[in-house]
């Protein structure tokens, strides 16, 4: 049919939030589909003080060779926020070629503040073109999630634990510890739940239920001295309610622990400008029986530079797991809860000498639950603690503090 004013009157309303279902225009035969997940929510944060001055702290917090005691946080004072949290717009299309499919997807996220003017969308969220056979597989290329961070996590929490409080990712595909602070520009990310642009990916065709993929992002500002390219790969099966996952992430010089511009100095165990790789691998499973959803993740993160100096650091060890699960009482409630563990780990300095990690690691509880209008709209609340270890730091900047969270919020899907 012909672009006519009523559809594109829908697709406004549906850009708003206000349509209940996907609605979508015929462009050049094929529908143009705009769509979102827009949960806004009103939240309450509060952070207890840090541990007690004098405390033992590990030589990844301090990045100190005598890793020393850590100085007491104060708290601050309790906030509240109407929260736009990753809520986001998107416009996808394709056209079909015989048993090929050419398509796009790109996605806005809200503002936080839309109406103090500063813009309707505050960041680009996934903005990728695709070509999919039916024998040969997709290829994607763009801005779009790694491939460890699409096949693990299969339970995401009421449909609204992206960039949330009750997200799970900062436990399970993160540290405890931060990137050295004193350096001129900043490390790269030590978190492997990503979303990255000038991404090539490859998944193949389903065989059976199994699927492969690999994606690779090269760096477009590769020098002698750095090339911060990213490689992910991932294997996975399902039916219709088992699930079985693994995915695996490489960042090259992201130099996520020392950072780029680091100076060597006798009391810290900074390297000036490592080479380095950090690696992660994970596990995934879930299972879906009608009301019923349960998922479970173990994960394997190592962060290592090539330390040239005595004392300094070469590598870092971890282990991280979670369990999460949703059940539907009735048509229009549903409750969930997650909890993930990461454990303090192990380090190591280049020559042998003793490395502390005391008091790295935390924990996150979450429970939350939604009432469902229809499958489209619903109200929530969710309260999290999110529990650092002594020498960690996770959702505040305070070393071994603690951050309770509660929201209630209103979801709107089309």
């Amino acid at each position: 049919m012909k672009f006519k004013t009523r559809a594109l009157t829908l697709g406004c309303l549906a850009a708003i939030g206000m349509a209940q279902s996907a609605q979508a225009i015929e462009v050049a035969g094929k529908l143009l589909e705009v769509y979102g997940n827009v949960y806004p929510q009103f939240q309450n944060s509060s952070y207890t003080d840090s541990v007690a001055a004098g405390t033992p702290s590990s030589n990844m917090t301090s990045g100190k060779a005598a890793a020393g005691t850590t100085a007491l946080t104060a708290a601050a004072v309790d906030k509240t926020q109407l929260n736009w949290v990753n809520s986001y717009i998107g416009w996808k299309g394709e056209k079909a070629f015989g048993d090929a499919t050419v398509g796009f997807d790109l996605q806005g996220t809200l503002a936080k503040n839309v109406e103090s003017g500063a813009g309707l969308f505050a960041d680009t969220r996934d903005a990728y073109l695709y070509v999919e056979h039916k024998k040969m597989g997709t290829v994607t290329i763009g801005q779009t999630d790694t491939i460890y961070k699409q096949y693990g996590d299969r339970v995401r929490m009421l449909g609204v634990s992206s960039s949330n409080i009750n997200s799970t990712s900062g436990i399970v595909s993160g540290v405890g510890w931060k990137p050295n602070s004193a350096v001129t520009t900043a490390a790269g990310t030590s978190s492997f739940n990503t979303r990255i642009g000038g991404q090539f990916q490859y998944e193949t065709p389903s065989m059976g239920g199994v699927r492969a993929a690999f994606s690779y992002r090269p760096d477009d500002t590769k020098t002698l001295a750095k090339d911060a390219s990213l490689m992910s790969a991932g294997l996975k099966w399902s039916d219709s309610k088992y699930y079985i996952g693994a995915g695996y992430e490489r960042h090259n010089d992201y130099r996520a622990f020392s950072g780029t511009g680091a100076v060597e100095a006798a009391t810290t165990i900074y390297n000036a400008n490592p080479r380095s790789q950090d690696t992660a691998l994970r596990g995934s499973v879930a299972y879906t029986d009608g009301p019923l959803k349960l998922a479970a993740d173990l994960s394997s993160l190592e962060y290592t530079e090539a330390a040239a100096s005595v004392g300094k650091f070469t590598g870092y060890k971890t282990t991280a797991w979670q369990v999460s699960g949703e059940y539907s009482l009735t048509a229009n409630w549903v409750v969930a809860a997650n909890y993930a563990s990461n454990d303090a780990g192990s380090c190591s300095l280049l020559g042998g000498a003793t490395c502390s990690t005391f008091g790295q690691g935390g924990t996150l509880l979450s429970l939350g639950g939604m009432y469902k209008f229809d499958k489209s709209i619903g109200i929530f609340a969710l309260y999290t603690l999110n529990s650092a270890n002594e020498s960690a730091t996770y959702a505040s900047s305070r070393i071994g503090g603690k951050a309770t969270n509660m929201a209630m919020g209103l979801q709107v899907k089309f």
